[in-house]
C-alpha cells in the first residue's frame, strides 16, 4: 500500500490549484469560504483567475502555480477549482519528488484523473477522487460533498464504507483501490503515468459519453491489458446516458473481464453530479459484491502535531479566506461526518 498523507488538522493550511479549465468565480469564492468555515486556513494565487482560450491562464501559469504548493511544507492539502481539461498539458511539469519530502493530501476528480495516477505512481503517495472547490459554491449538495471529502481527510468520517452496490459479479476481495475517468484512464495508456491496476480495484466514471464511445475506451482499456489481473471494479456514475444504456455500460465491463472471477458492483455515487462520495485512491478495500459494500481502511497518518492558525489571504491581497477563529476551530473539530 502507498505512504498516507498526514491528517488535516483545524487551522491547517490547505491551497487551491486550477491546473485545467477557468472556472466561475463567485461559485468559487462561496466554496473556498466554505472550506475556511469548516476550520481551514485557505490559500491561492491571484493568477487563478486568468484566462487563456478555455484555460485558467497559460500553462506555465498552471504549471508554476502547483508547482508552488507541492513544494510548500506548510500546506497539508491541495484542493482544485475545477476539472475540464487543462491537467494532461502540465502533469510533466510537476515535482513529484516535492510532493514525497513534503506529503498531503491531494482530492479531485474528472480532469484531475492524471493527477491522481501520477501522484500515486511518481510519489507513492495515497491520493482522493473527490469534489472540487466551485462545485462546493454552487449549492447544498456539492457543499455536502466537499464536508464529507473534508472531514474524510482530517479522519472524522466513520464508518469508511459504502453500503447499497449493486452485485454483477460475485465475490469478496481486499485490495488498493486505483481509477477514475473513463476517458482520462485510456488517454494514459502509454504515457508514464498508464493506468496499473493489477491486484487492485478499479474504480471506473465517467459523464456525456456515448455508448460506443464508453465501448471504445473499454476496449482501449482491455487491449493495453489493464484488466489482466484486477482484483475487482466498481462502477460509478456514468452520467449522460440514459438508464438502458447505463445497464448496458455494464455489459460492457463484463464482457472485457472476459471470464475472471473477480467481484464487480455498480451504483457507486461518485463522479460528476451528486452525490460525489470521496474514495481514497492507494488505499486497502474490501470489496463484497454478494453484500454490496465497499469499506476501506484509514486513509490519513494520525499523530502530527498541530497545524499553524495564522490567517492566510490568497497572493496578491483582496479578501481572506479564513478559519473562523478559535471558537470557528474548535466547532469545526467537534464536527462528524458520516461517509456511506
Amino acid at each position: 500500500m502507498l505512504k498516507l498523507p498526514p491528517a488535516l488538522r483545524p487551522g491547517d493550511l490547505v491551497a487551491v490549484a486550477a491546473p485545467a479549465s477557468a472556472f466561475d468565480r463567485e461559485a468559487f469564492t462561496r466554496g473556498a469560504e466554505l472550506v475556511a468555515s469548516l476550520g481551514y486556513r485557505v490559500s491561492w494565487r491571484a493568477g487563478i483567475t486568468e484566462r487563456s482560450g478555455s484555460f485558467a491562464g497559460d500553462d506555465q501559469r498552471r504549471a508554476a502555480e502547483l508547482n508552488s504548493w507541492l513544494r510548500d511544507p506548510e500546506v497539508k492539502a491541495i484542493l482544485f477549482a475545477r476539472g475540464g481539461y487543462g491537467t494532461s498539458r502540465i502533469v510533466e511539469r510537476l515535482d513529484f519528488a516535492a510532493l514525497r519530502r513534503h506529503p498531503k493530501a491531494i482530492a479531485g476528480f474528472s480532469d484531475l484523473t492524471v493527477l491522481l495516477l501520477a501522484a500515486t505512481r511518481l510519489a507513492g503517495l495515497a491520493a482522493f477522487h473527490g469534489p472540487m472547490v466551485a462545485a462546493a459554491g454552487e449549492g447544498a449538495d456539492g457543499a455536502r460533498d466537499m464536508a464529507r471529502l473534508l472531514a474524510l481527510l482530517a479522519g472524522k468520517a466513520g464508518p469508511r464504507g459504502h453500503r447499497g452496490l449493486r452485485g454483477l459479479r460475485p465475490g469478496r476481495v481486499r485490495a488498493a483501490v486505483t481509477g477514475g475517468n473513463l476517458s482520462l484512464l485510456a488517454h494514459s495508456i502509454g504515457t508514464p503515468f498508464q493506468i496499473e491496476a493489477r491486484g487492485r480495484i478499479l474504480f471506473v466514471e465517467e459523464v456525456g459519453e456515448a455508448l460506443y464511445r464508453v465501448d471504445r475506451m473499454v476496449r482501449q482499456l482491455q487491449l493495453a491489458g489493464v484488466f489482466r489481473g484486477v482484483s475487482g471494479v466498481v462502477l460509478g456514475r456514468f452520467s449522460g446516458i440514459g438508464p438502458g444504456e447505463r445497464r448496458a455500460v455494464a455489459g460492457l465491463f463484463l464482457e472485457a473481464l472476459g471470464s475472471r472471477a473477480v467481484p464487480v458492483v455498480s451504483g457507486f455515487h461518485a463522479g460528476h453530479g451528486s452525490p460525489n462520495r470521496a474514495l481514497p485512491f492507494g488505499v486497502a478495500a474490501t470489496l463484497d459484491a454478494d453484500a454490496g459494500t465497499l469499506v476501506f481502511d484509514p486513509c490519513v497518518a494520525l499523530g502530527r502535531d498541530q497545524g499553524s492558525t495564522s490567517p492566510v489571504t490568497h497572493e496578491g491581497g483582496g479578501k481572506a479566506a479564513r478559519s473562523g477563529g478559535p471558537r470557528g476551530r474548535a466547532a469545526a473539530a467537534r464536527r462528524r461526518s458520516t461517509w456511506e
